[in-house]
């Protein structure tokens, strides 16, 4: 099975910046595209609470593996968690770590 879902937002500056979506099986891709290129995110489906964890680089890693500077990697990742929630888990949140998204189920009473 192979899943490929698109969502673009368009900044004022009309720079597009974009995020894909690529599943296949238990986990997959998420690839964050902008004016300066793309970069590749692995994830893998969680379990309980975890929806999914998206593995990122670690800050130490981030240059290196992104060819981005340092400066960009949180506005990035949020960008991509927000994105991951709107576009497949509406009803979840988010928690960015030094090497992992996780989206998780909101907990209800």
């Amino acid at each position: 099975m192979l899943c490929l879902l698109h969502n673009r937002l368009v900044t004022s500056n009309m720079k597009a910046k974009i995020v894909e979506f690529l599943s296949k099986g238990r986990g997959g891709y998420i690839i964050y595209k902008d004016e300066t290129g793309h970069i590749k995110f692995f994830f893998e489906f969680g379990g309980g609470d975890c929806i999914a964890i998206i593995y990122v680089p670690t800050t130490d890693e981030w240059k290196s593996k992104t060819n981005r500077e340092i400066a960009q990697r949180q506005s990035i990742l949020t960008f991509i968690a927000e994105q991951s929630i709107k576009v497949q888990a509406p009803d979840c949140y988010y928690e960015i770590s030094e090497n992992y998204i996780e989206i998780l189920n909101k907990k209800t009473s």
